[in-house]
């Protein structure tokens, strides 16, 4: 828009109008909210001027007479890209953004929160239960009456009456039966109470509270690990920024040098061979700045994929390295200690085996449980219309092998004691060699200053020397190769020192504490303004 504007002011463009038809020999792309429509002198080229950007096109004369902005030239995203580059993203909205967007972390919540609502759902598991209990069927049986004794005593005595007439008395039988089909109906409450169980109970919700820490555990170790991800991808794309700009910095100085060349080539001052190879210095220079490019194209790339925006990231934090050390290593051993992820997942760990061997070594414990029914059926009086009683059962034989579930159950909680004694060894010595890394690359980019004032006076001294002849191509390419080399040097440096911070305050469970770190920093990489 600036310079449209100036080219407006400078005559370049004249006012005019134009009306869109739409139709499908509009081919221009115009974005809403249209500010003005300019012509581009007396040629048939037109520029309209839109508060997202401009589209260019060409003015037509259709069949009717009416002007068309047609077969349009390009739309200019680079305002856009601008814009989106000028609204950039620190460190602190990308550990954010990558938290809220992480797989793995979501995950590891999602788990967390299963967790805990199947530790909730155990914490009555030994209080009483009610039931509304009911049947309906339809029931065929046989009734059986023996009357063998009846007629051993009956059979006798009717034999030795007179015989009466028209009167057949029959024998009774040894036995009656009848068939009988008839329906039943039942709706009942019943309730069961676990008085005692000998702690199973107790132990089966510790093992689903210790699945529930080691979710949260999880967690917080997903984030941990994220954070030190997301730090280096971060803090890489401003590593390949610096890259960049010093690759493009040394051809434009070799470039200088090579303009130089050809005007003294031309003067006979010095030989075809000196010019050829500044020429040479070029090309190495153009290709290695294309390197470059290409490295920051995919450290920009990965940090994206990352954070999951569809829009490439432009980091504000830059590269820093603080003059004296964020503090001891006695202090972040202390704190990985108390604060790193794994203490918490061999907590959870012995939590769980602890239930566990509770719940296996008391199998034999006896069970007294309550029982109480009430009966709905109040038709019938022989029914019973309440039930209360107590339950117990002792376990005598079972086709467990209780003993060997119960070894099982040691052996877990030593597996975890040994996990909790080798943590208690390498946690701290990871924390010290993380410790020493972060110094030894603070120190070395406190050391390398010196480094870059001694290559950008020879480079200097190289130039000069070079124009009045007492020092060669050669001489002006290493000098500035050896002040890219000196400043790439110096920014890995810092990139290695915020890296080795970054996995330190993972390792003592204090990944967040960077965000404020890289506020308070007295060095840092800044870029020039391109």
């Amino acid at each position: 828009m600036t310079e449209t504007r100036a080219a407006f002011e400078a005559g370049a463009l004249v006012p005019g109008r134009a009306r869109l038809k739409m139709s499908k020999r509009v081919k221009s792309i115009i974005i809403p909210t249209t500010i003005s429509i300019w012509r581009i002198g007396s040629s048939d080229r037109t520029v309209c001027a839109a508060d997202g950007g401009l589209t260019i096109g060409h003015r037509e004369q259709d069949m009717g007479g009416r002007v068309l902005l047609s077969g349009a030239m390009a739309v200019l995203l680079a305002l856009a890209d601008a814009a989106r580059a000028d609204t950039g993203v620190d460190y602190a909205d990308a550990l954010r953004l990558a938290r809220s967007s992480a797989g793995t972390v979501n995950g590891a919540r999602l788990d967390l929160q299963a967790k805990q609502l199947q530790a909730e759902a155990l914490r009555r598991i030994d209080g009483p239960d009610v039931r509304l209990s009911g049947f309906m069927g339809r029931v065929s049986t046989t009734l059986s009456v023996d009357t063998g004794a009846i007629a051993q005593l009956a059979n006798p005595v009717l034999d030795s009456l007179p015989p009466l007439p028209a009167l057949n008395l029959p024998d009774i039988p040894p036995a009656i039966s009848v068939d009988r089909v008839f329906d039943v109906r039942s709706l009942g409450l019943s309730s069961v109470w676990p008085l005692y169980t000998g702690g199973r109970l107790d132990a089966v919700k510790q093992i689903a509270a210790g699945r529930a820490d080691e979710a949260g555990a999880s967690v917080k170790s997903a984030q941990d690990a994220l954070a030190t991800q997301l730090a280096e991808r971060y803090f890489a794309v401003q590593l390949a920024r610096e890259a960049s700009r010093l690759r493009r910095d040394a051809a434009d100085v070799a470039r200088e040098h090579q303009r130089m060349a050809r005007r003294m080539e031309d003067s006979g001052l010095i030989a075809k061979v000196e010019r050829l190879k500044a020429d040479v210095a070029v090309d190495n220079a153009l290709r290695e700045a294309a390197k470059a490019d290409s490295d920051l194209e995919i450290a920009q790339l990965a940090l994206r994929r990352l954070l999951d925006t569809p829009e490439a990231v432009m980091p504000t934090t830059p590269l820093f390295v603080h003059e004296q050390t964020p503090g001891s290593l006695a202090s972040f051993i202390d704190a990985a200690m108390a604060l790193n992820a794994s203490w918490k997942q061999i907590a959870s760990k012995k939590k769980q085996a602890d239930g566990a061997l509770q719940l296996q070594g008391r199998a034999f414990s006896p069970s007294v449980i309550g029982i109480a029914n009430y009966n709905l059926n109040r038709g019938s009086s022989s029914r019973a219309n309440w039930l209360v009683g107590v339950s117990v059962s002792v376990p005598l034989v079972e086709r467990i092998d209780r003993a060997k579930m119960i070894s099982a159950a040691r052996i877990e909680q030593q597996r975890v004691d040994t996990a909790a004694e080798q943590a208690g060894r390498d946690i701290p010595t990871l924390a010290e060699s993380q410790w020493r890394s972060m110094e030894d690359a603070r120190l070395r980019y406190l050391s390398m200053a010196s480094a870059i004032a001694l290559a950008e006076e020879t480079l200097r001294l190289a130039q000069v020397a070079f124009r009045h002849g007492q020092a060669t191509s050669a001489d002006v390419a290493d000098a500035s190769l050896n002040h890219t080399k000196s400043a790439l040097e110096r920014a890995q440096a810092a990139y290695d020192y915020v890296i080795a911070l970054a996995k330190l305050l993972g390792t003592a469970g204090e990944p967040d504490r960077l965000v404020v770190l890289s506020r308070t920093a007295t060095h840092t990489v800044d870029f020039k303004k391109e």
